[in-house]
């Protein structure tokens, strides 16, 4: 699966004991941290344009920061079975003027771009959208899973 990413962006990867999941750089890897030694196992491969991780445990959700040369990732990974990701392509999202309605409800409109998505906000009040805090709208990092409130929206590439 391919992330567009939008920098600033805190996105959710899901681990499995039942598979490794890998995380794939377009560059190489200056540095990472996050996580802690008991929960997942790191492997550095592909010449350092790829992360590996290999639960430990079950039940755990942690911080996770990958440094690149001019970039960093911040990221969740948690365990989930169920959702786990195996192979993931990160790249940069592009903002774009030309989208297709994904879904629409009373609270919100989700369309979809090629390298991001675009989240309008209906409410006269502010929204939490993964870790961002939504007035109107804006711009998403596409791939990854996207929360409103808390409640999984966005999954796979699809619209729940």
């Amino acid at each position: 699966m391919i992330y567009y990413i939008i920098k600033g962006h805190i996105f959710t990867i899901f681990l499995s004991m039942a598979h490794l999941t890998s995380v794939n750089f377009n560059s190489k890897i200056a540095d990472y941290v996050g996580g802690q030694e008991g929960d997942i196992k790191i492997y550095e491969l592909n010449k350092g344009k790829s992360l590996v991780f290999e639960p430990k445990q079950k039940g755990f959700s942690r911080n996770f920061i990958t440094f690149m040369k001019e970039n960093k990732y911040h990221f969740n990974l948690t365990y989930k079975e169920e959702l786990s990701n195996k192979d993931i392509e990160i790249r940069s999202a592009q903002t774009c003027t030309y989208f297709t309605l994904l879904k629409e409800t009373s609270t919100y409109q989700l369309f979809e771009c090629p390298k991001s998505l675009y989240f309008v906000n209906k409410l006269k009040q502010p929204v939490k959208v993964n870790e961002l805090t939504i007035k109107e709208k804006s711009y998403l990092s596409k791939g990854p899973p996207i929360y409103l409130n808390d409640k999984m929206i966005y999954y796979q590439g699809r619209a729940l």
